[in-house]
């Protein structure tokens, strides 16, 4: 009787949770009363169709996008309800870590604040675009994790849905929602690779410390080798070491073909309670981790 209760008083999370990357347009349904996934569809996007940036439009091809969303829609069949959770690819945003002394004030003051601090790294109008940001207690102060967006970006993958009577009435990115899968553990450092967008965040006891987004150029026919991302990654790590004076203990890899032959710390993939996910899905799963 009480989960009933329940299940009738709170907001239930969507029925469906889309994840689109360069590599293809992801889907899964569920169970209203269970959260148990009932259906999974994936649907392949030709090389080039995204351009991932913020600074410019995405979509290079509207009506092939706009062809493999309504090929996902349609094999999921009856969705029940309109609402979704839509998870975007990382690079078509800005997404930072700010450190602040304090933050304090209400929302709209504190929001305030953080556009005027990306105003001096952002190449686009930090006023008009959408922000999101999420806030952690750090030894000097506070650690806020940001993502920002130009409105008109975030409409092309919108609009497709919309156009099918849903309602993308939660929007997150890839990596935002992957983080939920991390252990909550001594310093981490997540790197997550869907086709050549590889985001790393370092993460340290459940707060995100750093976080740094760039786009691949491997060589000709090995888009997988794990050389080219480690050239990245170990950086990466070095520079978590001196600005924060603490190492990377373990490295938590999603979307890689296989795992580095030597490291010095404990490597491991990325899971879900269904296993371990991929780089193109890792958003989905992050969010149906806590919602």
């Amino acid at each position: 009787m009480l989960r009933r209760l329940k299940y009738l008083l709170v907001d239930q999370p969507p029925p469906l949770v889309v994840e689109i990357s360069s590599l293809g347009v992801s889907a899964v349904t569920r169970d209203l009363k269970t959260g148990e996934v009932t259906r999974r569809v994936r649907r392949d996007l030709p090389p080039g169709l995204l351009d991932l940036s913020p600074n410019r439009p995405n979509i290079q091809d509207e009506a092939a996008f706009d062809e493999a969303v309504d090929g996902v829609i349609s094999e999921l069949g009856d969705l029940r309800r309109p609402d979704m959770a839509l998870i975007l690819p990382d690079n078509c945003s800005r997404l930072t870590v700010l450190d602040f002394d304090s933050l304090t004030g209400d929302a709209k003051e504190r929001l305030k604040l953080i556009r005027w601090r990306l105003k001096k790294t952002v190449p686009f109008d930090v006023e008009t675009a959408r922000i999101a940001y999420r806030t952690w207690p750090t030894a000097n102060g506070v650690a806020v994790l940001v993502a920002a967006c130009p409105a008109e970006i975030i409409r092309q993958y919108e609009t497709p849905f919309e156009q099918r009577g849903l309602w993308p009435g939660h929007v997150s990115l890839s990596t935002c929602a992957a983080l939920n899968l991390l252990p909550n553990d001594s310093m981490t450092l997540l790197a997550k690779r869907a086709g050549l967008a590889l985001t790393m965040a370092a993460v340290q006891a459940g707060a995100v410390r750093m976080v740094r987004s760039v786009e691949l150029t491997p060589p000709a026919g090995s888009e997988d080798d794990w050389s080219e991302a480690a050239r990245d990654i170990y950086p990466t790590m070095v520079f978590v070491e001196d600005h924060f004076g603490t190492a990377i203990n373990k490295l938590v890899l999603c979307g890689f073909e296989r795992t580095p032959t030597s490291a010095a710390q404990e490597v491991e993939w990325l899971r879900s309670p269904e296993g371990p996910v991929d780089g193109r899905e890792a958003g989905i799963w992050g969010y149906l981790s806590v919602n």
